[in-house]
């Protein structure tokens, strides 16, 4: 099965699967709570989905939200895939218009993606070459591999084996320069997948168990199952049914959980072929139809192909020819429209078309290199020529003696000039050498942490996971085996049970606080790589401003404030790194709104929550504050609220890290932040940048 490329799949939790397999004896009651909480897991990202379509319908952000906002809508949208493909071709659209390349490869993309679940492949191949291209001449490593990789499964589709395997290597080979573990494991699956598809059965499963690896290092779960479905689907090839049976149906398990049908539909086949080798027709049908309604409900041309000609042939083996003869031609139709001769036809001419480019590409960069070396060697004749005449004339001045002494003196005052600013030079150079040093410590300090906490993640997920069962063990303890004791020995032991799930409840309050802090730890520890251009920090703070308030109100039901802002026209574009600034301006909105949150309904009390934003030019320096009503920071802690790890907030609610990076972004940029506050009355943070 071609799992699809990564185009940032966030990776699963591991906590219910744990469970899962640390007490198999519990597997009927666990699994009822799985599946409740993975429904509302479900319901929850619905929501969220249908937030985002609200936003997009207003058509009132600005465009820097929209790239963003259309990139989620294309990528997020499953169900319906031609509206999925109307967002991609309006962010390629948005992106061309606005000169925004970054967009643009993730544009074309996700449009290759959505047409070839519908089956377009020529479309899709099309679509796939331009995002190589955009990622090429970006030099984005891990995009270009992705890309390659897409390409190849639209010739693997096409049984066009031969390009596929080149395109396959080459995606392989792009990523491990790049080194992105899961994009890598990704192409390696698919590379395994049409290793497959020839019967090389050995390359293939090296290939699975590698990507296999490498996810399980990620915790990527839809990655696992992927690896462990496509390993069950050799071995059905090799003939060893119980083994493929089990791993084909733990991948369906876990890709039930995320919706992602498209593999579902593959190993329901390969598993309904293990089924007819060993005699059992009926559940083999059973397998196929199930293939055959997913497909056909999500509108995925190969897989109704595929599960169609599967029933076609089981009809046949049962003795009902009409529906095998029905099942037959569904098969014929749905293969004809994927593998239609101009589809092929169009595929190559496109492969022509992008292999010419990339030639001419290397043709301009060779002219380039060698229009170089002539303005090069321009130069140098330049420099020759008027090094002959200062000799000239300099051998004339030496026939005046009287001249020579001046110029001689004249060239020691400057001689002395210059070893002063050597000198200078030297000691400036000193200083920014032990700059560096004292930077590159930092960073490696950043990288030491970064690998520390990451090392303490499983672990500490582990101590939580387990905690909160043996929480619940010790209730259905209490309701169960206790009841059985002698009442002199049953007090006891509830005593001892109630100070069992307190020191549980500690540990896993501590817990979760301890992985707040990890995460915390990781995302101060990440150094940006954004670059600095010129930005509209008004937009960019009235963008961050309702992308705070819409997500605190979808987070918590019960969450109402007001916001206002005043912002200055003059103040225009200021040079700054967008992201960079728009990580601080969230964290200040985000405890802006906490605050007021926090001091609602307090002592009874009539209170309006509010948060007003502003902007203003001072010279040659541009002000931005942030004001709030809340509650407000005391004054005896209010000296300590940059530091690392302090925060005001209870215990498990914050992690003391948001201002600190804060307070380092802005001071990167030149600026200073500021706070100003009364304790039960308001909260003022003022950012100054250069202007």
């Amino acid at each position: 099965m071609h799992v699809p490329t990564r185009w940032h799949n966030p990776p699963r939790s591991k906590l219910f699967a744990c469970k899962f397999i640390a007490y198999p004896k519990r597997c009927v009651y666990l699994l009822s709570v799985l599946l409740f909480l993975v429904s509302a897991a479900v319901a929850q990202e619905q929501k969220i989905a249908d937030s985002l379509s609200r936003i997009y319908e207003q058509q009132t952000l600005p465009d820097t939200a929209r790239f963003v906002l259309l990139r989620d809508l294309a990528f997020n949208e499953v169900r319906d895939l031609k509206r999925a493909l109307k967002f991609a071709e309006e962010l390629i659209s948005l992106s061309e218009s606005t000169g925004n390349t970054r967009y643009l490869g993730a544009g074309y993309f996700l449009k290759g993606t959505k047409q070839r679940l519908l089956g377009n492949l020529d479309e899709a191949l099309g679509a796939f070459f331009k995002s190589a291209e955009v990622a090429k001449k970006l030099r984005h490593a891990t995009a270009e591999g992705d890309s390659y990789g897409a390409v190849a499964d639209i010739y693997s589709t096409a049984k066009d084996h031969p390009n596929a395997s080149s395109y396959y290597n080459k995606s392989i080979t792009t990523l491990r320069q790049a080194n992105d573990s899961i994009s890598l494991a990704s192409a390696l699956l698919n590379a395994g997948d049409e290793l497959l598809r020839i019967r090389k059965y050995d390359s293939a499963l090296l290939y699975f168990k590698e990507a296999e690896v490498i996810f399980g290092k990620v915790n990527y779960r839809t990655g696992i199952a992927y690896s462990l479905g496509n390993i069950g689907m050799v071995y059905a090839a090799n003939g060893q049914h119980s083994a493929a049976e089990k791993n084909m149906n733990e991948a369906i398990r876990i890709l039930e959980e995320t919706q992602d049908y498209q593999p579902i539909c593959d190993y329901l086949v390969s598993i309904s072929n293990v089924y007819l080798e060993r005699g059992n027709v009926q559940t083999a049908l059973g397998y196929a139809l199930r293939s055959f309604q997913l497909a056909k409900q999500f509108g995925l041309k190969e897989q109704v192909a595929n599960a169609s000609l599967g029933l076609s042939n089981l009809y046949e083996r049962t003795g009902n020819i009409n529906l095998s003869f029905d099942y037959y031609k569904q098969h014929i139709a749905y293969r004809d429209s994927i593998n239609d001769i101009n589809n092929v036809q169009r595929m190559a001419d496109l492969r022509t078309n992008f292999l010419v480019a990339q030639k001419q590409v290397e043709l301009n960069m060779v002219n380039r290199q060698k229009r170089n070396e002539r303005n090069l060697n321009i130069l140098l004749g330049v420099i020759l020529g008027l090094t002959m005449i200062i000799l000239v004339i300099l051998l004339r001045n030496n026939k005046h003696k009287q001249k020579a002494f001046k110029i001689l003196q004249v060239q020691k005052q400057e001689t002395d000039k210059q070893k002063a600013k050597a000198e200078d030079a030297l000691t400036e150079l000193q200083v920014t050498q032990k700059q560096l040093i004292h930077t590159a410590k930092m960073a490696s300090l950043g990288e030491l942490t970064a690998g520390i906490a990451h090392e303490i993640q499983n672990p500490l997920n582990f101590v939580n996971n387990f905690s909160e069962l043996s929480v619940e063990l010790l209730g259905e303890l209490r309701g169960t085996s206790l009841n059985k004791l002698a009442a002199a020995d049953r007090g006891e032991a509830v005593e001892i049970v109630r100070n069992l799930e307190e020191n549980l409840g500690r540990i896993s309050l501590h817990g979760k606080k301890a992985d707040s802090i990890v995460k915390g730890m990781l995302q101060h520890s990440r150094s940006s790589s954004g670059q600095k251009e010129p930005t509209d920090i008004n937009a960019l703070a009235d963008e961050f401003l309702r992308l705070s308030y819409h997500g605190l109100k979808v987070k918590d039901k019960s969450f109402d404030a007001d916001f206002v802002s005043e912002f200055d026209a003059s103040v225009g574009k200021i040079t700054i790194v967008p992201q960079d600034i728009g990580r601080v301006l969230l964290n200040l909105y985000n405890n802006a709104f906490y605050a007021v949150h926090k001091k609602t309904g307090v002592n009874g009390e009539p209170f309006k929550p509010l948060v007003s934003v502003s902007t203003k030019r001072i010279g040659h320096m541009v002000e931005l504050s942030v004001k709030d009503n809340g509650i407000g920071i005391p004054q005896h802690v209010i000296d300590k609220i940059f530091q690392p790890f302090f925060t005001t907030k209870p215990t498990g609610q914050g992690t003391g890290l948001g201002l600190s990076l804060s307070y380092d972004i802005i001071k990167a940029h030149g600026g200073e932040i500021t706070v100003q506050s009364v304790e039960g009355l308001y909260t003022e943070f003022t950012i100054q940048l250069p202007g």
